[in-house]
């Protein structure tokens, strides 16, 4: 399970506000926080720089390159 990393409260509340999604709710989850797709930490990401991305955005590896 993935950790997410700690944010100012008013960051949180606007990405929860931007998205709709708790992004600490979503990593708790193992989903991504804009597709909702389950999140294989084994395999999804194709490096350690992605896998530490979603800790920090809560974005699968497709939503990552999408952006």
């Amino acid at each position: 399970m993935a950790i997410p990393t700690e944010k100012h409260s008013e960051i949180e509340a606007l990405i929860t506000a931007f998205t709709g999604r708790s992004r600490v709710d979503s990593i708790r989850a193992n989903v991504c926080i804009f597709s909702e797709e389950g999140v294989d930490h084994s395999m999804m990401f194709k490096d350690d720089k992605s896998r530490k991305e979603y800790t920090i955005s809560a974005m699968c590896q497709t939503c990552q390159d999408a952006v």
